[in-house]
């Protein structure tokens, strides 16, 4: 299938409109379920249930950035249609997931024998144990299947996988609350969701398979020594890659098994579950661009001067909803907790910083690693990996075990090693090694993201301290609404000409004309 710049544009449109469309009827789903499980199973069941699932995704180290490579390796080959090597990658690919599925099994036998001397303040039962099982199982078992939603991701169909998750998911939901309310059954609570993902790794495998029917079919182009040497190299520095975004992202709720509470975990993990509906939606704008980024690099016809000018559209675009993201969680995010949940519920205002800069970090991030992913230039990431990895490790222990500062040491760890890393490094490389073009315009605009970043959050932090919390709930809670649209309303006026700009400008008309649709249905 060819693309031109007009369908990577329209694919990408349409990407984002569909899953945003969508998005508030899952908040609102997600948050009753949320609801209701933690009034009836209580904040320790909430601990166990997000440290158990940290614990699973360590064991997907497993997959050691097969999916990454693979990506990688099939956007050359989908643009020229070239159906013979498709075939021989996804032959290849469903092998390696086959792999990495039984593994996950055999690891987590391993790991579970650790389970007891891993959690401060649980004694660990046969209904721990099981649970865990339930969780491996449930992580192993996808990998026989999801293989084949890698081809949709790099062929820009993400809404096909957008559409049939959400309904999937609404069902999950709403099973998952019948049975809280009739059986108060974590195990069953936890069946439904192994029993719908099955589901949905089936059905969309059979919808790759209509697709593109030429799919494991008697053509097939034998994969070169060329192509296998890139294939390996991307795997190598993936593998280093994943193991160092594991221990970033994952280790948080292990560490505060380990020296906080289980309950710790819990309270964190509403704060995180709140920021997953905000990272969905900006994973969604994302990652609509990610695979239009994939076939301009492969186009004969692209330039360098074309990727640096849509790489700037790009971390413009970024920037703007990450931007307003995060300072919108800052601001009512407290106040929200309490409503929600109770004061016992939340965190003071200095961690509630710590998670919000962590989450911008995480996520203005993305526009380079999406270049350094689809250049492959993963392979040079390596000695950055470790050193960050040894970082976080060091940092984390010092500001926990020493200083005991619990949950901020935590998040202090994992954004200090990210600042002494990531931010620089991974521009410096992708602009060296794959534009090859110079850095200094993206460090410029970099700092004055920054810079903009902190004195919002400098000025938002006096105004709650000084200000606000001299006022009543409602009358604050109406400054802070009016001046978080007014910070936005002068933003897009600013900005509205530009191309990144019009973008966003385009992709909420086609959202609100989307959702005119939806609701006339």
């Amino acid at each position: 299938m060819k693309y031109t710049k007009k369908s990577r544009t329209e694919f990408a449109t349409l990407n984002t409109s569909i899953a945003l469309a969508l998005q508030p009827f899952q908040v609102l789903l997600g948050f009753i379920n949320r609801t209701i499980f933690i009034n009836l199973l209580g904040v320790t069941y909430l601990g166990l249930n997000n440290y158990l699932s940290s614990l699973v995704s360590i064991l997907s180290l497993a997959e050691l950035g097969v999916s990454g490579a693979m990506s990688y390796a099939l956007y050359g080959p989908l643009s020229r249609e070239e159906h013979g090597k498709i075939n021989a990658f996804m032959i290849l690919f469903k092998k390696l997931y086959r792999i990495i599925g039984f593994s996950i099994f055999i690891l987590g036998s391993i790991l579970s024998l650790f389970l007891p001397y891993m959690i401060k303040d649980y004694t660990v039962n046969s209904e721990v144990y099981l649970i865990f099982f339930l969780f491996v199982f449930n992580s192993a078992s996808s990998y026989f299947f999801s293989y084949k939603r890698t081809l949709l991701y790099v062929d820009q169909r993400n809404y096909l996988m957008t559409l049939i998750d959400f309904g999937l998911n609404t069902l999950r939901v709403c099973l998952q609350i019948g049975i809280l309310f009739f059986t108060k059954n974590y195990i069953f609570y936890l069946l439904i969701s192994i029993i719908m993902n099955f589901i949905g790794n089936i059905i969309m495998s059979r919808i790759v398979d209509r697709l593109y029917g030429y799919l494991f079919k008697n053509e097939i182009t034998p994969i070169n020594q060329e192509e296998k040497g890139k294939f390996i190299r991307n795997i190598k520095g993936n593998i280093v890659g994943s193991i160092g975004e594991t221990i970033v992202f994952q280790t948080d709720s292990i560490l505060m098994a380990s020296f906080v509470s289980l309950a710790a975990i819990g309270i964190y993990g509403n704060y995180t579950y709140v920021l997953g509906f905000l990272s969905l939606i900006l994973n969604t704008v994302i990652n609509s661009v990610v695979s239009s980024v994939g076939n301009l690099v492969h186009s004969e016809s692209t330039t360098v001067a074309d990727m640096v000018k849509f790489l700037k559209k790009f971390q413009f675009i970024t920037f703007s909803l990450i931007y307003f993201a995060s300072l919108g969680y800052l601001m009512f995010i407290h106040r929200f907790m309490t409503i929600w949940l109770g004061e016992s519920f939340s965190f003071n205002y200095t961690i509630e910083i710590l998670i919000v800069l962590h989450f911008f970090l995480t996520f203005y991030r993305r526009p380079i690693l999406t270049l350094i992913s689809v250049y492959g230039l993963s392979y040079e990431q390596n000695k950055k990996v470790i050193v960050e990895i040894l970082l976080n490790i060091f940092l984390s222990l010092y500001f926990l075990a020493i200083l005991d500062l619990g949950v901020s040491g935590i998040l202090l760890g994992t954004i200090c090693s990210t600042v002494l890393t990531c931010t620089w490094y991974e521009p410096y490389s992708a602009f060296k090694y794959g534009l090859k073009a110079s850095s200094k315009d993206f460090f410029k605009t970099m700092l004055q993201d920054f810079s903009v970043v902190g004195m919002s959050i400098l000025l938002l932090s006096l105004l709650d301290n000084y200000l606000l919390t001299q006022l009543d709930f409602i009358l604050s809670l109406a400054i802070k609404i009016v001046l978080y649209l007014t910070v936005l309303g002068v933003y897009v006026f600013l900005f509205r000409n530009h191309e990144g700009g019009r973008q966003i400008i385009l992709m909420i008309q086609k959202v609100l004309k989307l959702k005119n649709k939806v609701v006339k249905i």
